[in-house]
């Protein structure tokens, strides 16, 4: 029996009618700060909910995100049957196999704020590491050797900040994110926590605590397509 021409005729006719859809999902992880998990992330049902979820601490809003999203199964739907196209674990969202990259997007209430990259760890079981680089995702101009913000016409890259970066626009959303010379941790663990207590600071408002440890929790996602 030919069994791989068939199956490549199923997938050609899945992917040209309106009769195929499908589902999938796995785990990812979500962040949170405290002892306690927060209810909001025991009862959330959507990836957004977790994804998107907000940190407001003193002086700063924090969206934190790993992309450790791991998908474990992705189920073809065609015409009422179901087709399992992919049942292997993948992680869809880390593009450099062997490096962690966390997305810290920071609206700071003030013009204060100092981003360290370098300073920042990543907690992973019993182990930590130091971030090894800082970005900054925006359109740049990269026509010019020091890249400059645009509005149009520009590009849509990951800026290195080198070792400091001022945000100096209060309530401007900056969108960070920092690198990591370690395998994605499994978003199934308990024990994921990133340290950004000396990597973001407030050098204005001196009072305001240093960042708490933002933990990370594993959380259940899943999408449907078409």
């Amino acid at each position: 029996m030919h069994i791989l021409p068939r199956y490549s005729v199923i997938l050609t006719l899945c992917a040209t009618t309106i009769g195929c859809a499908g589902f999938r999902g796995g785990w990812e992880s979500a962040a949170y700060v405290g002892d306690a998990l927060p209810a909001a992330l025991i009862e959330s049902k959507l990836q957004q909910e977790a994804g998107e979820r907000t940190l407001d601490l003193p002086g700063v809003k924090l969206q934190v995100k790993i992309d450790n999203q791991l998908r474990t199964y992705d189920t073809q739907i065609f015409f009422g049957l179901p087709l399992s196209v992919d049942p292997r674990n993948v992680y869809p969202k880390n593009h450099r196999p062997g490096k962690t990259r966390i997305f810290v997007n920071v609206t700071p209430e003030t013009g204060a704020f100092v981003f360290r990259p370098l300073m920042a760890s990543l907690v992973a079981g019993d182990k930590q590491y130091q971030a090894v680089r800082g970005y900054q995702f925006g359109m740049w101009d990269t026509t010019k050797n020091e890249w400059q913000l645009v509005e149009s016409g520009g590009k849509w890259e990951h800026r290195d900040v080198g070792t400091e970066f001022v945000l100096a626009s209060p309530g401007t959303r900056y969108l960070l994110s920092l690198e990591f010379d370690v395998p994605v941790p499994s978003p199934e663990s308990h024990d994921i926590a990133l340290d950004l207590s000396a990597a973001l600071r407030d050098t204005e408002n001196t009072g305001n605590p240093p960042l708490p440890l933002i933990r990370f929790a594993p959380v259940r996602w899943k999408e449907g397509y078409t």
